[in-house]
């Protein structure tokens, strides 16, 4: 009978442990549903085509697939994606999982839209396969905007006010057909 209680009482513990740590994660896009993406067109970014997959995945039974396009000048090694939100992120860092199968050379950071302004992270270097949990720490002095000429010195501006979440994948100029899964992304 003490056995039995001592191991309800133990189930119940470890139940809010585990239901307290994954309250405070909150999935952003777990790639299940429509694809809410969309591929920017800016002058200095090359193109990508996205598409909901279920060839690669983390959590769920789908992602999205990122094919960067071959682009006729060798600077635009970039593309951009975006995603329109109504965010606020005040205590919370950015997780993600990414995919590439390219050796080397494959980066990724994120931006966001707050208040108006843009805000950018510095590159976080891919290794070739998964690439689970990428952090990016939202309350780090380390964004680029107009406001401090690019460089990495600020810390994002009213995180309770995002409106857009933009994800940045960098490669090797001519890079034809890399493709980049993007899957679990959550702030926690």
């Amino acid at each position: 009978m003490k056995k039995a209680a001592f191991f309800a009482v133990l189930a119940a513990v470890i139940f809010l442990m585990y239901a307290s740590v994954h309250a405070e994660e909150k999935v952003f896009d777990g790639f299940e549903g429509a694809n809410d993406w969309n591929c920017e067109n800016w002058d200095n970014v090359g193109g990508a085509t996205l598409a909901i997959s279920a060839e690669k995945f983390t959590e769920g039974k789908q992602s999205l697939k990122a094919v960067a396009k071959d682009e006729a000048e060798d600077w635009k090694n970039r593309f951009v994606i975006s995603r329109d939100a109504s965010l606020d992120l005040s205590a919370a860092d950015m997780y993600m999982d990414i995919y590439t199968d390219a050796p080397s050379g494959v980066s990724v950071a994120v931006a966001f839209d707050t208040s108006g302004e843009y805000y950018e992270t510095g590159n976080k270097l891919l290794n070739q396969g998964w690439n689970k949990d990428v952090k990016f720490d939202l309350g780090a002095k380390d964004f680029k905007c107009k406001a401090s000429d690019w460089k990495n010195s600020v810390p994002l501006a009213d995180r309770s006010d995002i409106s857009k979440v933009f994800i940045l994948v960098q490669h090797p100029k001519k890079m034809k057909g890399l493709t980049v899964y993007i899957d679990n992304i959550r702030f926690k």
